[in-house]
């Protein structure tokens, strides 16, 4: 009954295809006659951009005519389907709203219905591999349930709404649900930037002086969760420890470390946040820990296994869903990532990787760093910033590592 109601909608009402065809599938109907009536809807309406109405009859009756009918589809469409049009066609009470609800519950049960029983069979085949990847990239099928037009806002209505702005956790460009790529060449210092930066923020008393960052500084404690794709366990605890000279962490803002190397060596795991059932898993454990609200991902094509990050639809397809997810729940994010082969080249990857960010900030070699002194020494400029960015100034760091294995960082100049 239902799939009557959604074919015969979808031949009378154009807005109907025009709404419903962000979960439209014709694969999900069960019965071949709904199949070879959507087929021939979705046909009419890709070349025409409206409903067939009555030109529906006509592509029935061709296509009878041609022989291209079994023949219990045939009288199927015609002493159940047609018979049915007349009195939609005069139908000035048209309820556009139930029919999409009941369209959308309909494909949205189809498609668990088919997920649950392609999981049964791989699980009883022993493909449990195929299985979670069947999991990791199922989509929900929703609507957008309100009107576009209650989103076509003037600055006047925007105000009205009165949201809360993100907020400042470092000071004049860390706030929350923002994404900051930190870019620059192999060894220049970025994991050891970004370790000053989460573990600053933990820190009980995080506005001291010596805390500061250059120009930075911390105004909002909040944990940090470090996702490290190339190091193991032990290196980051030995990174993370050269920096406690600066004070205690508070229990709520301890910095968190997940090894992707060591938790794929200890359980044979396969682990990329590409997929969004392990995306997910990062979402809800950080839902469950409202004190934390940054994350740090080293680097962008170890923890999503890039193919190819020339390509936009690599990092469309397997890193924004995530950076969408983490903005959705308040939580910054910074990205590292590596710097193209020479130094004109900038960041490396697709065009879209710096449309998502609001901060793109690169560290560029020191010309007097000595790589046999175990340094790191940059300069850091920005390539982009929305906010604050006439605060920003371009800035050297130097960091060493004393004979007590601290971590320490001073200002320098550019050259």
């Amino acid at each position: 009954m239902i799939e009557r109601k959604i074919i015969i909608s979808a031949i009378v009402s154009t807005e109907f295809l025009q709404q419903v065809k962000p979960v439209w599938d014709i694969s999900l109907f069960e019965s071949a006659t709904a199949k070879m009536i959507a087929t021939w809807i979705w046909e009419y309406f890709e070349k025409y951009a409206k409903a067939p109405n009555r030109d529906i009859e006509n592509i029935f009756y061709s296509k009878l005519q041609d022989n291209k009918l079994p023949k219990e589809i045939a009288e199927e469409i015609e002493d159940e389907i047609l018979p049915g049009l007349s009195a939609e066609y005069e139908n000035s009470e048209f309820n556009l709203e139930y029919i999409l609800a009941e369209a959308q519950k309909y494909f949205k049960k189809r498609k668990l219905l088919i997920l649950s029983q392609n999981l049964e069979t791989l699980t009883n085949s022993g493909e449990e591999d195929k299985a979670e990847k069947l999991i990791g990239n199922f989509t929900s099928t929703d609507l957008v349930n309100s009107k576009l037009e209650n989103f076509i806002l003037t600055a006047d209505q925007i105000r009205k709404k009165n949201r809360a702005r993100p907020t400042m956790l470092m000071k004049p460009w860390l706030r929350e649900s923002q994404l900051t790529i930190l870019y620059g060449s192999y060894g220049s210092g970025k994991s050891l930037l970004a370790i000053t930066v989460g573990y600053i923020l933990g820190l009980e008393n995080y506005d001291d002086e010596e805390c500061e960052i250059g120009e930075w500084i911390g105004v909002t404690q909040t944990g940090c969760l470090y996702i490290d794709g190339e190091l193991g366990e032990l290196e980051m605890e030995e990174r993370i420890s050269s920096f406690e000279w600066l004070g205690k962490q508070l229990p709520k803002y301890k910095m968190r470390i997940l090894s992707i190397p060591e938790y794929q060596l200890e359980t044979e795991d396969t682990f990329y946040l590409s997929t969004r059932i392990n995306q997910q898993k990062i979402i809800q454990w950080l839902k469950n820990r409202p004190t934390y609200k940054l994350v740090i991902l080293d680097s962008a094509s170890t923890l999503f296994g890039l193919e190819d990050e020339n390509s936009n639809s690599e990092w469309n397809n397997k890193i924004n869903p995530f950076i969408r997810d983490l903005r959705a729940i308040n939580v910054a994010c910074i990205l590292l990532h590596h710097a193209g082969k020479t130094d004109k080249k900038g960041l490396r990857g697709a065009s879209s990787m710096g449309a998502m960010a609001h901060n793109i900030f690169r560290l560029k070699d020191h010309e007097k760093k000595n790589i046999d002194r175990g340094e790191a020494w940059f300069v850091l400029a920005k390539d982009k910033q929305r906010s604050a960015g006439v605060n920003f100034k371009t800035f050297s760091l130097h960091y060493t590592i004393s004979e007590d294995k601290q971590t320490n960082w001073m200002t320098t100049d550019n050259y």
